[in-house]
Parts: C-alpha cells; sequence; structure tokens
C-alpha cells in the first residue's frame, strides 16, 4: 500500500477554493513507496491547503493507528476503525451523515481573564450538527472569565462569546490546601496529551 502516494495525488485534486473532504480508506501499513510515518505525515501537510479536511478509516487489524489519528487529527477531521466482521457501508455512511451538515469550521477559542494552556485536541476539530466539541486543558489561578468562541460558516466569520463564566481556583487559600477539579479530568486531559504527542 502506498499511502503516501495516495494522499499527495488525492490532495493535488483538492478544489482550491471550497471546502473539500477526503476519506482515506486503508486495510494495510504504508509498504511501498515512503514508509515512515513522520515523512507521510509531513508529505500530507506540504500537500494540503487550509480548506482540506482528511477522514480516515481504518479496516481490519492490521492498520497503522497512529499514522491515521495523526493524519485526521492535523488535517482537521477524524479517524474511524473498522473491526473484521462489521459492515464498512454502515460505518461510511454514519460518517457521511456526520459530516454533510457543518456547523462551523477553523474554529479557534481564546480565554480572557484566565491562563489557558495545553489544550487539546490541537488543532480543533470543525463542528458538525449533531456532534460537540469537548476541550480539555490546564489553567492557572481561576476566577471570571470570557470564552470567545469563533469560526467560518458559510464563508463568513461568526462569534460566540460567553462572559460571566467562573473558572474554580485550584488552590484554597483558606485552608493552604489544594483543591484540584472533578477526578475524571486530569486522566482525561492527560490521555489526550499522550494522544497528541504520540
Amino acid at each position: 500500500t502506498d499511502i503516501n502516494r495516495a494522499m499527495l495525488e488525492s490532495l493535488g485534486m483538492a478544489d482550491r477554493e471550497r471546502p473539500t473532504v477526503v476519506i482515506f480508506l486503508t486495510d494495510g501499513l504504508p509498504t511501498e513507496g515512503v514508509v515512515e510515518t513522520d515523512l507521510i505525515l509531513n508529505n500530507v501537510k506540504q500537500a494540503a491547503r487550509s480548506n482540506v479536511r482528511v477522514f480516515t478509516f481504518g479496516v481490519g487489524d492490521d492498520v497503522n493507528t497512529v499514522l491515521l489519528d495523526t493524519m485526521a487529527r492535523e488535517m482537521r477531521g477524524a479517524s474511524a476503525y473498522v473491526r473484521p466482521g462489521e459492515r464498512i457501508d454502515e460505518q461510511v455512511s454514519a460518517f457521511y451523515a456526520k459530516v454533510s451538515t457543518p456547523v462551523l469550521a477553523d474554529i479557534e477559542l481564546t480565554f480572557r481573564g484566565v491562563r489557558v494552556e495545553d489544550t487539546y485536541p490541537y488543532p480543533l476539530p470543525d463542528l458538525f450538527a449533531g456532534t460537540q466539541l469537548v476541550l480539555v486543558g490546564r489553567y492557572r489561578d481561576g476566577g471570571p472569565a470570557t470564552v470567545t468562541l469563533e469560526g467560518m460558516v458559510n464563508g463568513r466569520t461568526q462569534r460566540f462569546v460567553y462572559e460571566d463564566l467562573t473558572f474554580r481556583d485550584a488552590f484554597d487559600s483558606s485552608s493552604g490546601q489544594g483543591r484540584g477539579g472533578d477526578e475524571f479530568i486530569a486522566p482525561l486531559w492527560a490521555t489526550r496529551k499522550i494522544g497528541y504527542l504520540l
């Protein structure tokens, strides 16, 4: 399977003006041409225009999940896997139902009033009807904050401003003890960061 060549050829056909979705379906590992994961990812990133989204489907047990997950994430798409015995047509139909109704593209989040860092996923994926955007990150010194969500809708910038939000302080100054957040947040953030680093 020459994944590098297949991706470069498909990206070369992408429309320069309109949003373009590339669906990459593979049942194997890169075995021909460029086979190194890092080189393939770099080549795809260089060849893709900003209006291109890549969604990857791995079929079977012998796929390079790191390659497919990273490619989809970096190209603001998503990855899915079909195990032996599962019906690929059902997966593709579910995918099409998801991406056929984009709500917000090229999403950016900004925070005012609190310092936020290490947010994942990065870059933020596009938002489609019936889906949600779950963002995890770290912040220092809680307090009142304003969060601005900005993206493109039908070629126009749309902005949503959420004011008067309160980020909890992680440290209780009266007791001198750390308060932390909900117990599930730290492992969720760590899992997303590890996935990003891989």
